[in-house]
């Protein structure tokens, strides 16, 4: 089995339980961004992935793996919206590269929460606001007069958390070690204290890391997570 695992500071618990595992568990373990999660499993590079529910939608073959996810319910602090401007006079966004789901979440709440035009246009060009994830958020949002937090939003929009990333799995393989990856990924999310003091802080400080990993971040899909989920994949932009 060939695994596609997120390089992030919140997917630290789920990296330290696969390498935990026991031999034979994968045969490969590739750490990238979320992007490259998706495409390496769309072009065969690996048989399970943890990918962003955004990506959902141009993969086939695939089958959610539950129950572990990448989830918030009210603020994450990882996924941003950073500006020098109030949300109203935003006029122009740069999305982040790594995440299609980060960048249809800003969208949505362009168009159903906050209600303004914003028009999205390539990262390397200026813009009023950048969408940033993932442990480079922590460190940019000290740039900017002002910071929305994604998850957050959604939550204030909808009343449901937030999906990020779901683990799949590809349709046809041999699904007998499935049981033994959640198994692994229930080690790591157990013992995430330790996964943090083996990988590091992503520049956060110790407690500020573990209550990230512990507080902000939700590792299983419960039913209103699963509708929450549901309700991101139903909208059309």
């Amino acid at each position: 089995m060939k695994i596609s695992l997120v390089s992030y500071l919140n997917s630290y618990p789920f990296h330290y339980g696969l390498i935990q595992a026991p031999r034979g568990l994968y045969s490969r373990l590739e750490v990238v961004n979320p992007a490259q999660c998706a495409k390496n499993f769309d072009n065969e590079v690996s048989d399970v992935a943890l990918v962003p529910v955004g990506a959902l939608d141009s993969l086939k073959n695939y089958k959610i793996v539950e129950p572990f996810c990448i989830a918030a319910n009210g603020p994450v602090r990882s996924v941003l919206l950073l500006s020098h401007k109030p949300i109203a006079k935003i006029k122009t966004i740069a999305p982040d590269t790594d995440s299609r789901s980060s960048n249809m979440l800003t969208k949505i709440l362009c168009n159903n929460h906050w209600n303004i035009n914003a028009e999205f246009v390539p990262h390397e060009l200026e813009s009023d606001a950048v969408v940033a994830i993932g442990d480079k958020a922590f460190k940019m949002a000290a740039d900017y007069k002002y910071s929305f937090d994604l998850s957050d939003e959604w939550t204030k929009m909808t009343g449901l958390p937030f999906v990020f990333a779901v683990w799949i799995s590809r349709v046809g393989m041999d699904e007998s070690k499935l049981p033994n990856l959640n198994r692994a990924l229930d080690f790591g999310v157990t013992f995430a204290s330790e996964a943090i003091n083996h990988f590091g802080t992503a520049g956060l400080t110790m407690p500020d890391a573990m209550s990230y990993v512990k507080r902000n971040i939700s590792y299983r899909m419960t039913d209103v997570a699963k509708e929450g989920m549901e309700k991101f994949r139903g909208f059309s932009l």
